[in-house]
């Protein structure tokens, strides 16, 4: 059975998420009058929307645009993220100090909270204006100490299931990092638009990604042994 969309643009996990999460609209949902004339470009310029890194903001478009910040994808998308987060997760499995060059907060978004969002516009027929585009990115900074604490505590909880390790240590909260000086100057993403547009769309708390880090590190780890 067709699709409610074309989906354009190179293959990846970014893309993949969003085809797969619309393939699930039934068809009694979808509002269009013809869905064949539906195109969505993940990555490159399509007539129905737009979606690109947000990097490209300043580049002018015609199509109603989404733009997509600090994405994490199950596997490194280079189109899509600077290979940040999933060097942490590295750095935290290895037990190695984390690359210097990382320093800054991150406002993390899972790619699972992308792709329903823009189901959900898909579904309610309310697509961004072309004049207005869209920011995608989580509403919570995270510190780079935080992801890798995270991520090791996982990791050491994991290696210790398998090897039949466990201790009080490998089964409690990981500890807490202290938020850095100056932590509340940070610059902060507009989500301004994005939580009006979602509310518009029927969600009563507007734009409120709801995946989980955790769960976000923890497939970053089933993707290293596949």
């Amino acid at each position: 059975m067709p699709g409610v969309a074309d989906i354009l643009g190179p293959q990846g996990p970014l893309r993949d998420a969003i085809a797969s999460r619309l393939d699930t609209i039934p068809y009694q949902q979808y509002q269009y009058d013809d869905p064949h004339q539906l195109e969505i470009g993940v990555g490159v310029e399509a007539s129905g929307l737009t979606i690109l890194p947000w990097s490209e903001e300043k580049i002018l478009h015609n199509s109603p645009l989404i733009l997509v910040m600090d994405v994490i994808t199950d596997t490194c998308d280079p189109l899509w993220e600077d290979g940040t987060f999933h060097s942490i997760i590295a750095d935290a499995i290895s037990g190695s100090d984390m690359h210097c060059r990382i320093k800054r907060p991150r406002f993390w978004l899972s790619v699972s909270d992308v792709a329903e969002a823009i189901r959900i516009m898909v579904i309610e027929n309310k697509l961004p204006s072309p004049s207005q585009p869209l920011l995608m990115a989580g509403r919570r900074p995270w510190w780079p100490e935080a992801v890798y604490s995270e991520a090791a505590h996982l990791w050491n909880r994991y290696s210790a299931s398998v090897e039949g390790t466990h201790d009080p240590s490998t089964l409690k909260e990981p500890p807490l990092v202290p938020l850095p000086r100056g932590h509340g100057d940070i610059a902060r993403p507009n989500l301004d638009h994005i939580d009006r547009h979602m509310r518009n769309c029927g969600e009563p708390h507007g734009w409120r990604p709801s995946g989980s880090l955790r769960l976000a590190i923890m497939r970053v780890f089933a993707n290293l042994f596949e």
